[in-house]
Formats: structure tokens, sequence, C-alpha cells
């Protein structure tokens, strides 16, 4: 019958024979502690990857379609432009349409100069990507008919020219390039971004006026189409590609100048290729810890060898074979449970390392749990068999070994 008072003391004689020969269980628990170590940081990478991907795309809904202007594969210039985007507005299953030009220049107020992101774009943008003011107001229809040189800005633009994230900054003027602009607004900060522009970083303007006074030719034009409804989006795709090669006289045969993104796909294949890489990551952990146990069970058979006599001389006296294998298990157990236990120390270190290179790692709780019992069934697992063979020693065969 095994009771408590036995349990403790085969474990302490478990210890006692794993600390006789230390260099040997540190090297047969370097396996179990990379393994353990890899799930726990697996998993905060694919928690960052996962919170990137949901803030660079928190900024567009699923229904949102992007139509970029890439150069054709012959040099010339796309034919894309702004009075594309006020026909495909008029498709029947576009609800709305918004220009963007967009890109970075020099801005400077009373001696602080950075260079930044300029969004040029109609007022419906706002609506579209989802903008919070802050503070004043956002353009209109007006502003962009008349060109008024007025800029709402991101937070981080406040902050790297005035100092303040919410500094009071309606009413006050930058210079955009070589332009003054009266700031009419102040965006609370988002975390997001439209493409590969950040919107805390970046200033809006009217479209007109970006055109003309900042950017001009040499800016990023693509066009932000809204489908009415999901359900709407392969119409939508099919119907902004007849019309604008319709407009651009684009014969049969030739290549698109225009590029097309719905943005449930593009999100849908971010997150995909993020869950493979994990996956990918967790598949070299769980082998590692495999090898690991295999480690184990390798180093286990060494020592029930060598303690063949020490395990006929206890049964001769009276050991039961439960008292053996348990004995034995409790050695895969501490092997397991140290390796785990520096593992998951290690990982915060590494985590932390990680992350100070700026690529984006979440600590997660439940990953210590899975590391846990992931590693202890393993090492348990790879250490039963030496530990049951151990425990079926004959006593007489075990004290003649030699």
């Amino acid at each position: 019958m095994i009771n408590y008072f036995y349990i403790k003391r085969l474990f302490n004689l478990a210890w006692q024979a794993l600390w006789s020969n230390p260099f040997r269980s540190f090297l047969t628990t370097l396996g179990i502690i990379i393994g353990a170590m890899t799930i726990i940081v697996v998993v905060a990478l694919g928690e960052g990857a996962k919170q990137d991907i949901e803030k660079q795309y928190s900024a567009m809904s699923v229904t949102t379609i992007i139509i970029n202007a890439p150069s054709t594969a012959d040099g010339e210039r796309s034919k894309l432009s702004y009075e594309d985007a006020q026909m495909l507005s008029q498709l029947p299953s576009i609800d709305q349409v918004v220009p963007q030009l967009s890109g970075r220049v020099q801005m400077s107020n009373e001696g602080q100069s950075s260079s930044l992101g300029v969004i040029g774009s109609t007022k419906e943008i706002q609506s579209l990507i989802n903008l919070e003011l802050e503070k004043g107001r956002f353009f209109t229809d007006q502003d962009n008919e008349e060109r008024q040189k007025v800029a709402v800005i991101g937070a981080i633009v406040a902050e790297e020219l005035f100092g303040n994230k919410t500094a009071d900054v309606v009413g006050k003027y930058i210079t955009v390039g070589k332009k003054d602009f009266e700031i009419i607004g102040l965006l609370k900060y988002k975390g997001s971004s439209v493409g590969p522009t950040s919107v805390d970083d970046s200033i809006f303007t009217p479209y007109t006026t970006t055109y003309r006074y900042i950017l001009g030719a040499s800016g990023k034009f693509n066009i932000n189409a809204e489908a009415k409804d999901v359900k709407l989006i392969n119409q939508a795709l099919e119907e902004i590609a007849v019309s604008l090669r319709e407009s651009h006289n684009l014969k049969a045969g030739l290549a698109d100048d225009f590029r097309i993104r719905d943005m449930g796909s593009t999100v849908a294949s971010a997150v995909n290729s993020s869950k493979t890489m994990q996956v990918l990551l967790g598949a070299v952990g769980l082998i590692v810890l495999l090898v690991g146990g295999i480690g184990i069970m390798n180093i286990m058979y060494v020592t029930v060898t060598e303690r063949t006599k020490e395990i006929g001389v206890r049964k001769a006296i009276g050991a039961f074979e439960e008292h053996i294998l348990i004995q034995f298990l409790m050695e895969a157990f501490i092997l397991s449970f140290v390796g785990y236990l520096v593992g998951a120390i290690v990982s915060v270190f590494i985590i932390f390392v990680i992350g100070s290179f700026g690529i984006s790692v979440v600590l997660v709780w439940w990953s210590y749990i899975l590391s846990f019992f992931v590693t202890m069934l393993i090492g348990i697992f790879f250490g039963f068999y030496p530990a049951k063979k151990a425990a079926e020693l004959h006593p007489v065969d075990a004290l003649r070994y030699e």
C-alpha cells in the first residue's frame, strides 16, 4: 500500500539519485528546457502577430475594397484617377467611394521638424476608417472644393510638433512642405493604419489641397470603395474591374493597370499566414520536447542498468514493484518539471529580448499551462517504460548482475 510517507521517501530517493550526477541530469533536461521555452515563445509571437494584424486592418471594415495604382509591366503609369473614384461611386453594388492621395513630407512648427505622413481625401474618409476627433472638426466638401489649406492631425503628429498627444492645437499653424496649414482638428490616438500609412503620425487634408500644394503627381494614389453588403463584394469586385478597364481603354489581352483587393480576403489571408507560422513553430517546439523525452528515456535506461544491484537489494528486503516504479517515475517527473521551470523562466527573458527589437510579442498566461502539461506528459510517457523495466527486475538476477 502506497501512502504519503512512502511517496515522500521515494521522492527524496529520486532527488538524491539525480543530484548524485548533476551534470548528466542537466544535459538530460536540456531538450525539455528548450522545448518548453519554444512553446511559450511561439504562442507569444502568434498573439503578437494577431494583434498586429488586428491593429493594421482595424481602420477598414471587411466590406472595404482598395484599388491601387501600380505601374504597368512596360513602365507606363496607371491611369487611375480622381475621376475614376467619382465614376465608381455610381456602381449599383457600391455604397461610397473615397479617393486617397498619400505620401510623406517634412512638417515643422516653431523649430520642431519631422517627416510625417499626409493623407489627402474627402470628408467621407472620417467614417470609412472610423476617425474620432479629440478636438475641433473635420474638413468639409466646401474645404475640398475651395482647396483650403486646413489639416486634421494625428496624435503622434501633435506629440512630434507640439510635445503632447492631446495638445491644444486647434487654430494653430504648421508648415507642411513649404505651405502653412491651419489645424482645424486633432484625432484621438488610434493605433492603426490605412494601408502602409499610420493614422496617428499623419495629417488629413482635403484631396484637392493635397494634390495642389503638397504631393501633386508624386503622391501614392488609391481608391477606397465600400460595398453595400458583404454578400455583394464579389459583384463589386467584378463591376469595378469592368468599369476601370473600360475607362482606361484596356483591350482584351492587356493587363490591368490597377490592382483590386478586398479587406475581408486580405485579413483572412494574413490571419491564416500567421496561424500557419505559429503551427510550424509550435511543431518545432513539440519535436524538441519529443527529443528531450527520448533523452530522458535513454538516460533512465542507463540509470536502471547502473543501479541494477541497488534495485535487487531493495526488492530482496521487501520493496514492492510499485515502489520501484514510482521512484523511477519520480525521477522522470523531476527532470521534466525542472526542465519546464527553467524553460518558463528563460522564455520571459527571450520574449523581452524579442520585444526589444521591435517585434510584436505578447506574453499569454495560458501558454505556461499548455507548456506544463505537454512537458510533463512527454517526460512521464518516455520515463514509464524504463521505470517499468526496473520494477520488473527479478531480485535474484539483479543481485547477480555485474
